[in-house]
């Protein structure tokens, strides 16, 4: 361990501090590569406790900013950041949508390399106002109109803080290094492959993440084997034909919106793949301009998933003859951008039964829960890849909480509990990989 004493007893001595912490970025929401305020916050409480802190492009590739905001917006959530009291010396390199931060320490004993995973992006949703819900209740609702925490994303980036904060009061007792990712646009999962591509990943000999609540529901849970994480690809789809008068000429035209209908009915007609579950979704659809034209041009944005990577590449390549299929038919140009994409992974088996050793003595721990469903996707899952893949080791946990509202949901909270539950455990899993 990198301390003598019980690991609890640290991170309860700050954890009213955490509270508080969750609560400061709760009330200051702010969605994906827009992340300003979160951004500064962390920085600087790193730099405060001794951490070396890296911000903007030394850990945002460009190329990789995908569905990035446009500049007013990018703007707007800049100054918005200042406003609510970062120092600008924190948030000027993310400037752009260059957001997140990392944070290095190196202990005073020799060790391994381990790297500890947060989001820190909301959603686009405004929550509620009503007194039943605790965070209008007790003033610390969202201040930012159409951006909420609604996924507990805050709760992550204080158990990263409250862990961050143990560490830097122990550092002449840690062993190797730790290293802090606090990843923005986990939302649009775009956030991981930008910080995979400059190598952040590339020294690690483990990788710890996790989630509050999915589908580990009670206080004191703690869920290890993950599966069900549902590989995922998005695309942006846009057809381009030709506009001309709907009465006087439409057989000159080229109509786009009747080519995306084509393509968007074809592709929920896909047939489902026997190895397994696959999903799709087009989630938005946007055509023509007014009532007697031809449409120009039409623009969707759809996803697939399936329960394994070969399961969403059939899927894939499914959607991909459908494009083109329904392009041709139309005679229309057809540009597929892909925005977005997660693997399906798994835990590295042998960190799982050290989890379940180190959760059976936290009096935290009420139910550990050696195997359980995520049922979602995650970007995550490529950091994991590429530290299994570089020789690394990698564990992915569920902390358990109570989920009012439901994620995502306007009325979404959680029992603060968990953040205190869940800097305990990984102060105890990084205390086992670094002793063995």
């Amino acid at each position: 361990m990198c301390t003598n004493h019980k690991p609890e007893e640290t991170i309860q001595a700050h954890f009213p501090e955490a509270l508080q912490w969750r609560r400061d970025l709760h009330k200051c929401p702010q969605p994906s590569w827009l992340e300003f305020f979160a951004t500064g916050y962390v920085a600087e409480k790193l730099e405060e406790w001794g951490y070396q802190v890296k911000l903007g492009r030394e850990i945002i590739a460009e190329d990789k900013q995908l569905l990035l905001p446009d500049a007013a917006i990018l703007q707007r959530e800049y100054d918005r950041a200042l406003q609510a009291g970062v120092k600008e010396k924190f948030i000027a390199p993310a400037q752009g949508g260059f957001t997140g931060v990392v944070g290095i320490l190196k202990g005073d004993r020799p060790g391994p390399t381990v790297g500890f995973r947060f989001d820190i992006d909301s959603n686009e949703v405004v929550e509620s106002n009503a007194d039943s819900h605790r965070p209008a209740r007790e003033g610390f609702a969202s201040q930012n109109p159409g951006y909420a925490h609604m996924c507990g994303h805050d709760a992550h980036t204080a158990i990263g803080l409250l862990l961050a904060r143990h560490f830097a009061e122990n550092k002449a007792k840690l062993n190797g290094t730790v290293k802090f990712i606090f990843q923005p646009n986990e939302e649009n999962l775009s956030g991981a492959p930008a910080m995979i591509a400059k190598g952040l990943l590339d020294d690690l000999d483990y990788l710890f993440g996790g989630h509050v609540g999915i589908t580990a529901r009670k206080t004191g849970q703690i869920a290890f084997d993950i599966y069900s994480f549902l590989a995922l690809s998005r695309f942006e789809v846009t057809y381009t034909g030709r506009p001309t008068h709907a009465g006087i000429s439409p057989h000159e035209g080229k109509n786009a919106l009747l080519g995306a209908c084509a393509a968007v009915t074809n592709l929920y007609a896909i047939a489902r793949h026997g190895d397994g579950a696959s999903r799709i979704n087009v989630g938005t659809l946007e055509a023509g301009t007014t009532w007697n034209v031809i449409p120009e041009r039409a623009y969707f944005r759809l996803e697939t998933r399936g329960v394994s990577n070969q399961v969403n590449s059939y899927m894939v390549r499914k959607v991909t003859e459908i494009l083109h299929g329904a392009a041709q038919m139309y005679d229309l140009n057809l540009e597929v951008k892909p925005a977005a994409t997660a693997l399906s992974c798994r835990n590295s088996p042998d960190l799982i039964k050290l989890g379940l050793k180190v959760a059976e003595n936290l009096p935290s721990v009420q139910e550990a829960i050696p195997e359980i469903p995520f049922n979602g996707s995650e970007d995550v899952t490529l950091m994991m890849e590429r530290v299994q893949n570089h020789g690394g080791k990698a564990l992915y946990v569920l902390f358990g909480t109570p989920i009012f509202g439901g994620h995502h949901s306007s009325t979404f909270d959680v029992d603060e509990e968990v953040i205190r539950n869940g800097a305990e455990f990984l102060v105890g899993i990084h205390a086992a990989v670094t002793e063995e």
